[in-house]
């Protein structure tokens, strides 16, 4: 089994996200603030404050967890982030060209994007490299 996993820089993206959504639940909350001032209950603030961190707690999670870019091989099938792909379902495999990132198609015309951006450059190539090997892929652009 040979595993990559992203670099620090996926630390910094996952960090700003849960920054975006801590200052998108601060502006529904000064929202909501302003609601209760006419609604005059402070029993209501108190539930929609605690709702509100909730969800925080919850995306943050979500984001930490969903988003996870690795990519593991196998001898007969590769696992991408949650996804596992058999060698043998891969039509084609499309290495990144000038920037863009690679993807496969399998056998019923699903596209995978492999989203390796956050790997190191060294790690990049490797990946690219097995799967090729793995596939023998018709489709082999340089």
């Amino acid at each position: 089994m040979k595993q990559y996993r992203p670099t620090f820089l996926y630390a910094i993206k996952i960090f700003g996200l849960i920054v975006g959504a801590g200052f998108s639940i601060f502006i529904v909350s000064i929202f909501l603030d302003i609601v209760t001032f006419f609604v005059e209950s402070s029993f209501f603030e108190k539930v929609i404050f605690i709702l509100l961190i909730i969800a925080f707690v919850f995306a943050a999670f979500l984001i930490i967890r969903s988003n996870k870019p690795t990519i593991s091989f196998y001898n007969d099938y590769m696992i991408i982030g949650r996804q596992e792909v058999t060698y043998d379902l891969i039509k084609n495999f499309y290495p990144a060209k000038g920037g863009s990132e690679p993807y496969i198609v399998t056998k019923d015309d699903y596209k995978i994007d492999l989203e390796i951006s956050w790997f190191r450059k060294k790690d990049r190539a490797e990946i690219e490299k097995i799967i090729l090997e793995k596939t023998q892929s018709p489709t082999k652009q340089s």
